[in-house]
C-alpha cells in the first residue's frame, strides 16, 4: 500500500513539472548588435586650398581604432594616416591623388567603406611658363622684308638694301621683341613683336628719326613661309 502510494506521489510530482515546464515561456532570442558603419560628418584643413601634403582633419563617428585593416582613402589612392580615434582622423593628401577638379574622401573599417566626402577646394595647378616658339630668328629678318616693301606700297620710303642693327628687347615670357635700327642720313625704327606660339603672326611698326609712327601693320606668318622655306 506505501509503495503503491509512493508511486502515485513520484508520477503527480512529474505532472506537475511537466505542466510547469509545458506553461513556461521561452527565453527569447539575443538582438543581433546593428552594424556600425563609419560615417564622415565634415573636414577641415588649414590651408587655403587642397595639395598634395595637405593635411586633412576628418570627424565623424565609428573610425574604431587603427588597428587592422582601417584606411583612408583620397581618390582611391590610400592615404598616410598620422592619427586615429573612434571619431577623428588626420590623413596627407598623396601626390598621386591629384590633379582632379575634387577630392573624394572615404574612411574603411574592417572592410566596411563610409561614404565618400567630395571636397573641391583644390588648389589650381600652375599655368606652366610658355618658352619661345622655336622659330628660325632668319624668319624675323624676313617679316622686317616684308613690312618695308608694304611700308614702300603705301608711299613710306622705308631704307631698304642697307645695313639693320639687331636688337632683342624682349621683357616677357609671353613673346618676342626685335627692333631694326638704321643709322645713315635719318634714322629709322623697325619694331617687330610675335607671341609665343607656334607659327606666330610679326605685329611690326615702323618709326623715324623723331618718334613718328611711318607705317603699322601685320606680317602674316604664312607670307614668310615661300621665302624660307
Amino acid at each position: 500500500m506505501k509503495l503503491k502510494r509512493a508511486v502515485v506521489l513520484v508520477f503527480s510530482v512529474f505532472l506537475v513539472m511537466a505542466f510547469v515546464i509545458g506553461c513556461t515561456p521561452p527565453s527569447p532570442s539575443p538582438t543581433p548588435t546593428p552594424m556600425q558603419y563609419p560615417n564622415i560628418s565634415s573636414i577641415r584643413y588649414d590651408s587655403d586650398c587642397i595639395k598634395a601634403g595637405t593635411q586633412l582633419r576628418i570627424y565623424g563617428r565609428n573610425f574604431g581604432d587603427l588597428k587592422g585593416t582601417n584606411t583612408v582613402t583620397m581618390n582611391g589612392i590610400v592615404a598616410a594616416v598620422s592619427y586615429w580615434s573612434d571619431d577623428e582622423v588626420i590623413a596627407i593628401v598623396p601626390t598621386s591623388s591629384l590633379p582632379a577638379r575634387e577630392l573624394r574622401v572615404a574612411v574603411t573599417v574592417n572592410g566596411v567603406p563610409s561614404d565618400e566626402y567630395w571636397l573641391y577646394g583644390i588648389c589650381v595647378a600652375p599655368t606652366p611658363t610658355p618658352t619661345p616658339t622655336p622659330i628660325p630668328l632668319d624668319r624675323v629678318d624676313v617679316a622686317r622684308n616684308i613690312a618695308i616693301t608694304k611700308a614702300h606700297n603705301d608711299g613710306v620710303n622705308v631704307p631698304y638694301n642697307v645695313f639693320w642693327v639687331k636688337t632683342d628687347v624682349s621683357s616677357g615670357i609671353g613673346s618676342k621683341h626685335y627692333q631694326y635700327t638704321y643709322y645713315g642720313a635719318s634714322k629709322w625704327i623697325i619694331d617687330i613683336t610675335y607671341p609665343v606660339i607656334e607659327q606666330p603672326d610679326f605685329t611690326i611698326n615702323i618709326f623715324s628719326e623723331w618718334g613718328l609712327t611711318m607705317w603699322s601693320g601685320m606680317v602674316y606668318y604664312w607670307e614668310t613661309v615661300p621665302l624660307m622655306d
